[in-house]
């Protein structure tokens, strides 16, 4: 409707995904998401360890994000990998053996979410 205004506040409240590429390094995930204005989503596509440090280490520093990861196969299970990867705000799966996997590594179900 052409006579409705918008308010200032609503038409600032834009969020960007900020997608971060397999083959960035720690420094470059890090500089990504410090350099983004407005960023309200993080997804790893093919999250690495020293990427996972690198949007933790900015959760904790203060930045307001949500963080999505998604899998093709969840990687080995050490405790360090754990970690991280049950510190995420979502994960993408694609089928219920990889989030059947996850859930066996502790991860909470609703945080799992299988892409169709």
């Amino acid at each position: 409707m052409a006579y409705v205004k918008k308010s200032k506040r609503a038409s600032t409240f834009k969020f960007k995904v900020s997608i971060i590429p397999p083959r960035s390094s720690f420094g470059q995930t890090f500089r990504k998401i410090i350099t983004s204005k407005n960023i309200g989503f993080v997804w790893l596509n093919r999250p690495k360890i020293n990427q996972m440090v690198a949007v933790l280490l900015l959760k904790i520093l203060g930045r307001k994000f949500l963080w999505v990861q998604n899998y093709k196969n969840p990687p080995a299970a050490n405790f360090f990998a754990r970690l991280l990867i049950s510190q995420a705000d979502r994960i993408l799966v694609k089928d219920k053996k990889e989030a059947d996997q996850l859930g066996s590594f502790g991860i909470s179900k609703s945080k799992i979410k299988i892409n169709k």
